[in-house]
């Protein structure tokens, strides 16, 4: 339908609405790469070039939304578009590093023609990693400085660099990094309340019951004492887990990331004990010679390789692959600067970030090992 509107009047390609947004500017905000690649080429040349109200391209509009295969359409037509700037002086890189559109981002920096927008300040003088940061946009600020072709050191007109940014912004860190661990300290520390009270009421609801003395018929049996070893262990791990979350959500101080590391292990170790002790109470109170004791095994034993998975998952910000970036990526010269930054903010987050991996290389080869042994 659009073809043939256009074959009858090319010039509904460049006809504007109430905000001068043109055709093209609808379909390259949609990403419809088939509509656009008729809009222009059968309207005028300067289509492409058209700015609504608010200075922006077709390109900006496609860069906004984050359509890369837009954004190649657009400038395989007309390269020169690039250059285009909205009313903030700001080009499409800007729009799409601001968004966080990090596929646009690395399609910039693959090619030399654009290469020179990657340093291009805005009316304000910041550059697309200023506002990367400022968003706290940690994928697109991870591309822009891995590329080695940006200069990080370039102030705005406030004598602001994107280093200087970081430690102002509500984004980078403090709406990331740190609004991530007080959502999952507000979760662990529910887990770690209802384990704590299903330990508690287990020791009042022991295997085999009580005996008419009030004492533990099992008492002195050796399952039954590791029932009651495991069940203390899961109290008193889940207990301590749950006030050191408390303490570092009201605290909010550097130091209670290392207390949310070690309530991490505490809550590990508590789930753990509560799973075994369920196990040796089911054993405790069974015939000596029961197939059912073989499934219950194979159900602790995959209970806790899916435990070991999700409190990894949770405990791990962002993706594995995340962590592993940080962590060898600060070997090299321009990731040590953005080491130390993030080490003089938050001490323990690097530390913490080791902690896990080793955490969940440990528990793998734990609880293959009791696997192959079992």
């Amino acid at each position: 339908m659009v073809d043939l509107l256009l074959q009858w009047r090319p010039a509904l390609g460049s006809d504007l609405d109430i905000n001068k947004s043109s055709p093209l500017h609808f379909a390259s905000s949609d990403g419809d790469c088939s509509v656009i690649e008729k809009i222009i080429t059968h309207s005028p040349p300067n289509t492409t070039y058209l700015q609504d109200s608010e200075g922006l391209s077709a390109l900006s509009a496609a860069a906004l939304m984050g359509h890369v295969s837009a954004v190649r359409l657009l400038l395989r037509f007309h390269p020169a578009c690039a250059d285009v700037r909205d009313n903030h002086g700001r080009t499409f890189l800007h729009a799409a590093a601001m968004k966080g559109h990090s596929s646009i981002v690395s399609y910039v920096i693959k090619d030399i023609m654009l290469e020179h927008l990657l340093n291009t300040q805005d009316n304000e003088g910041n550059t697309p990693l200023h506002l990367a940061v400022v968003a706290g946009e940690h994928k697109v600020i991870y591309k822009l400085l891995s590329s080695g072709k940006v200069r990080a050191h370039i102030m705005n007109d406030a004598g602001c660099t994107p280093s200087d940014l970081i430690e102002n912004s509500t984004g980078f860190y403090s709406m990331d990094i740190m609004k991530w661990r007080e959502t999952t300290s507000k979760n662990i520390a529910v887990v770690s309340t209802l384990v704590a009270t299903v330990a508690f009421s287990a020791a009042f609801n022991v295997p085999g019951s009580y005996g008419s003395s009030g004492k533990a018929n099992l008492s002195g049996h050796r399952r039954y004492d590791a029932f009651m070893v495991l069940d203390t262990i899961a109290m008193t791990t889940s207990v301590i887990a749950t006030i050191l979350l408390i303490y570092g959500r009201a605290s909010r101080s550097h130091r209670s990331w290392l207390g949310f590391m070690v309530a991490m292990h505490f809550l590990w170790l508590s789930l753990n004990s509560m799973m075994l002790a369920f196990f040796t109470a089911m054993v405790a109170v069974m015939r000596e010679k029961n197939s059912m004791k073989v499934a219950l095994t194979q159900v602790i034993y995959n209970g806790l390789y899916i435990l070991m998975t999700l409190l990894a998952n949770l405990a791990t910000p962002r993706s594995l692959l995340g962590v592993m970036q940080l962590l060898v990526g600060s070997c090299f010269e321009r990731r040590r600067r953005a080491k130390r930054r993030i080490s003089r903010q938050f001490p323990f987050v690097i530390f913490y970030a080791l902690n896990v991996v080793v955490f969940i290389v440990v528990n793998t080869l734990a609880l293959s090992a009791i696997q192959v042994t079992g």
